[in-house]
């Protein structure tokens, strides 16, 4: 039988599951797994990580469900209560020592079990909102390197905990699929510096208060066969993230629009006015639902069009005509500008399986 301490603890947790569903929804949300890197660091500072969560509004007993999910906003609200209780300005920075694959539900694994540290890069940018759906992860060029670049809503932008955890897992997850030696050629912090070792821990100078957080691989390096490559492994993670990411899309208005793009593409370029007549909606009240969640039409499409096309090209089953064809292009040259202009590479470059 639990004492009378636990029984107050989990009566506690169960009233906020009871109380928590009559306030206003919040759309935003963070796979529950995911929090349990946070949980690891509270109980290695020796503070009750369980209670922490019950105080924030979170209930610790879906931290081991796999399709349970937090609100963003009471998930970095436990993140700041963290910061204050911890004593040590520098604790983040050891998220990726206690971060483990199956945080990240399946893209753990797709990613450790991808061809290259590109493949996985741009798996990363496809699936990020798995973990969070208010977060974007976009893959860029930095002439001779390739950088990773993790994007959250203000305030938390340059908040340090978030910052330094976001980019320490990004480190370990690379250096786990690559080797520890893995080098890294520059990180950006969108934070001021803090006596921390930063150049020591990333091996590689610092920009700091950079308008972005952000880190640099060697191209060369991020395009070598990982030792560990499971194509097969890697294909049906991806599956599973897909199938997950349209869950999570069905829920919101931008995501029936992502639904109703995609459905459309094969017949040519969707437009707004043709996507509100398939929702049975004015354009003008698209827009207006769009934008109350912070996107605007373009944005779906686009970023449709460049999921699907990273997809089919790196997959190798359809050639470049038909993948044109497929993600709503008039003919190859403009689809290959607008491929060029995503990944900064042709897709012939990239043809082949992911």
């Amino acid at each position: 039988m639990p004492g009378r301490q636990g029984l107050s603890f989990w009566l506690g947790a169960y009233l906020w599951t009871r109380v928590v569903p009559d306030r206003p929804a919040l759309s935003q949300t963070i796979l529950a797994t995911a929090a349990r890197v946070l949980r690891r660091l509270l109980v290695r500072y020796g503070l009750e990580a369980d209670k922490l969560f019950v105080e924030s509004g979170l209930d610790p007993r879906k931290l081991d469900d796999s399709r349970a999910r937090y609100p963003v906003e009471r998930m970095r609200a436990l993140w700041r209560l963290a910061d204050d209780r911890i004593r040590d300005r520098c604790w983040a920075l050891s998220a990726g020592e206690v971060w483990k694959p199956t945080d990240f539900h399946a893209l753990g694994y797709a990613f450790l079990a991808s061809q290259t540290l590109e493949a996985a890069f741009y798996r990363l940018e496809r699936y990020t909102r798995v973990v969070v759906t208010d977060a974007v992860t976009r893959i860029g060029n930095e002439g001779d390197g390739i950088s990773v670049t993790y994007l959250v809503p203000e305030p938390d932008l340059h908040f340090v905990p978030l910052v330094d955890s976001r980019l320490s897992i990004l480190l370990r997850l690379c250096r786990d699929a690559s080797g520890p030696g893995l080098p890294v050629q520059e990180v950006h912090l969108s934070h001021g510096w803090q006596p921390c070792g930063y150049e020591e821990f990333f091996g590689c100078p610092v920009r700091y208060d950079a308008a972005e957080s952000k880190i640099i691989f060697s191209l060369d390096d991020a395009r070598v066969p990982l030792p560990a490559v499971n194509r097969d492994l890697a294909t049906m993670n991806d599956q599973t993230l897909a199938e997950f990411a349209r869950s999570l899309s069905e829920s919101t208005f931008a995501g029936r629009v992502r639904k109703a793009v995609m459905e459309q593409l094969s017949s040519g370029k969707p437009t707004a006015a043709k996507v509100a007549r398939a929702l049975a909606i004015a354009p003008r009240t698209l827009q207006r639902k769009l934008q109350e969640e912070d996107t605007t039409f373009q944005v779906v499409l686009d970023s449709v069009r460049k999921e699907l096309a990273i997809q089919y090209v790196q997959n190798g089953e359809h050639d470049l005509t038909e993948v044109a064809y497929l993600t709503g292009f008039s003919g190859g040259s403009s689809f290959a500008r607008a491929y060029k202009a995503w990944t900064g590479r042709s897709p012939s470059e990239d043809r082949g399986p992911a």
